[in-house]
Order: structure tokens, then sequence, then C-alpha cells
């Protein structure tokens, strides 16, 4: 057997040997495959079914698959789909074996998430060598998995302790506020000091919101969402704001109501972070115009802000997580990252889309957000 660091120590001890499992209708291949494996110190078990192999694996999930594309009722290629759609099984590496040489059955396999091929009749230094690779794979992504882990632990903790604090702080500034005189002449720093917290405490929530949207520990129920009056409902919270910068609100709402499949929850508060967002950074005076319109089965909400625009190359940025650092620094929009990295993973959990157009269409100014929803 050959010496590989792999199975001699680290996840692969003794009492805990890697499990592989071998897919094919063929018993003669089994047998060759298990043959060729077993002596690497490695568990090997067998299915001789597409429907078999998804069963066993439904139960005890092995650390990789050598999987035949050509088998009867459930093929190769649809299984490996199958594994790749479910977030259980989407990590387990597959490597085909197959006797088949030609290019599109090899696209198929990679657009289905294969990591490589055995060709049929198998070679034993390629066997193990394959076999030795989709291990090492999948160890480095245990690994990655469990560093997410922890991250999203410290991350955790580190966000509770930061809202003790701002809770101890706020409540002792508050006996602060009631104790000073209207007419005081700090009051433009004590409302510095409130709106910091506010936004601190903003952030930390932010923070927890994008680590369970990741983790997929967020409830989310879609059901049928009536658009008009949500998007109406979140507008009458930003007017006074912006009236209160001689701005202006306009909603263009199409032909109709729109009825929208969300979670409620999530849609009230990508609205209010987009809305939000476009109150910060339109200028006074400016314009703040919300659109919605049915496009076939989809609805389109585009929520649009006169300002500066936002530079081509930083479109797809301005929504990853904790991007406001180079985004500030390259445009100098302040508060930028979270509640875009939210509104972001919150659409695309729904089945929607999200995209900024930045200047705005016939324009050379102008920011643009538009998502989409489904509406059936």
């Amino acid at each position: 057997m050959r010496k590989n660091g792999l199975l001699s120590g680290g996840k692969y001890m003794e009492n805990q040997l890697p499990k592989i499992l071998i897919v094919d209708d063929e018993p003669i291949n089994l047998l060759l495959m298990d043959a060729v494996i077993s002596p690497m110190n490695i568990k090997v078990y067998t299915a001789d079914t597409g429907v078999k192999a998804l069963e066993i694996i439904e139960k005890d999930p092995p650390d990789a698959i050598l999987l035949d594309i050509r088998m009867p009722g459930l093929d190769g290629i649809e299984v490996c789909r199958q594994l790749k759609e479910d977030p259980r099984t989407r990590n387990i590496p597959v490597v085909f074996v197959t006797a088949y040489a030609d290019v599109d059955n090899h696209i198929r396999a990679v657009e289905a998430g294969g990591i490589g091929f055995i060709t049929k009749p198998i070679n034993k230094i390629l066997v193990e060598v394959s076999v030795l690779n989709a291990l090492r794979i999948k160890k480095l992504s245990d690994d990655v998995e469990q560093l997410l882990r922890q991250r999203a632990a410290l991350t955790r903790m580190i966000v509770h302790d930061i809202n003790n604090l701002l809770t101890s702080i706020m409540m002792n500034f508050g006996f602060i506020v009631e104790s000073t005189p209207p007419d005081c002449s700090q009051q433009e720093e004590i409302f510095t000091v409130q709106s910091a917290c506010t936004d601190l405490k903003t952030l930390t929530a932010g923070l927890l919101d994008v680590e369970r949207l990741e983790s997929g520990k967020m409830p989310i129920e879609i059901q049928d969402i009536p658009l008009i009056p949500l998007i109406e409902e979140r507008l009458r919270i930003i007017l006074p704001q912006v009236q209160d910068r001689d701005g202006k609100v306009d909603f263009i709402p199409s032909n109709g109501d729109i009825t929208v499949r969300a979670d409620e929850a999530l849609l009230r508060r990508i609205m209010d972070n987009l809305l939000f967002n476009a109150v910060k950074f339109c200028p006074d005076r400016g314009t703040i115009t919300v659109e919605a319109r049915q496009e076939g089965d989809r609805c389109l909400v585009a929520v649009i802000n006169d300002g500066e625009p936002i530079p081509k190359e930083y479109h797809n940025k301005i929504f990853e997580k904790f991007a406001q650092v180079d985004v500030r620094s390259a445009t100098g929009r302040k508060g930028v990252g979270l509640g875009l990295t939210f509104c972001k993973m919150a659409v695309e959990s729904m089945g929607g889309l999200i995209k900024v157009e930045s200047p705005v269409q016939g324009r050379t100014d102008g920011v643009k957000f538009v998502f989409s929803l489904k509406t059936e």
C-alpha cells in the first residue's frame, strides 16, 4: 500500500477508517475495485444501483464515491446531481468510473459535479491515486467546514459580548439624557452618541443575521405576500427623513395587484435595507424612486436614488460580506457591506436575484438596486 499522511493521521485514524462507496451494476467491477481499495486501509461498501447508493448514503455518508456512469434506472450522473443538490452530501467527492471516452459524457459528468474519471478496464495505480485524491479533497473540505463553524461560534460570542456592553451603555446614557435640559449646548454631541450606539446595534444584528442565513438556521416561511401594500408601508417609514432634506419619494407600481412568494419578515427587511441605503446616499433635494412590475412568473422591484454612481468594478463586490472596507476606500460610500450582503442572501434564499445598476440607464448619475421574486 502507498504510504500517505492522509491515511496515517488526522481524521483517518485506525479506529476511524475512511469510507469509500463503490457503485456499479456489474458485480465483477465491484469485486475488482474492492480488491484494489480495501488493502489501502479503507473501509469499502458497495451498491449495484443508483437507488441503493442513495439509500446507503442517506444512512451512512461515505468520504468519497466511485460511481459508474452507465447503470439501468438511475444513472451515475443523475445520482451525482442529486447528491450535489443536497447540502448534507454536496461536499462528498465523486469520481466517475466509465468505459466511455467520449467528450460528451465527460462534460455531463463534470457539470454534475464529478472531480475526476477512472476508465475501464481499471488500472490499479490510477484507482489508488484517484481514491487518495478524493479523500484529500474531502478532508480539506471538512477542515474548511470546521473553520467556518468555529468562525460562526466566535462571531456569535463577540456579538453577544458587544450587545451586553451596548445595553449597559445605552441604559446609562438614557439616564444622562433624561437629566439633561432640552436647551443643553451638548445636544448635538448627545445625538451623535445615540446615533453611534444605534448603528453599532444594527451592525451586530446584521452580523448575526448573515451568519444565520449562511448556516441555514434562519427560519424562512414562503407564502403569498401582497407586494404593493408592503412597499407603501415601508415607504411611510423613510418619508420623514427624505422630507427633512427637502427630497421626495416616488412610487411607480405596475397596474393591478402583485402577489409574491416570499417570507414576509425577510421581504420587509430587504425593502428597509435598500430604502435606508437610498436615503443615506441620496443628496439633499434628491429623489428616491421605487418601481414594481410583474414580468411573467416573476416580479421586479427597483429602488433608485439620485447621487454619485457606484463604479462598475464594485457592482458585485458591494454585495460581498465585509466588503465595505474596500468599497469605502475606493468610492467613499460609508456604511455599505452587511446590509447589502443580507439583501443578497435573503433574496437568493427565496429563489430570487438582486443586482445593482449604476449609473442609472439613460443618466450619468444615480444608483438602482433591482431584485426579483417569484409570483407563483
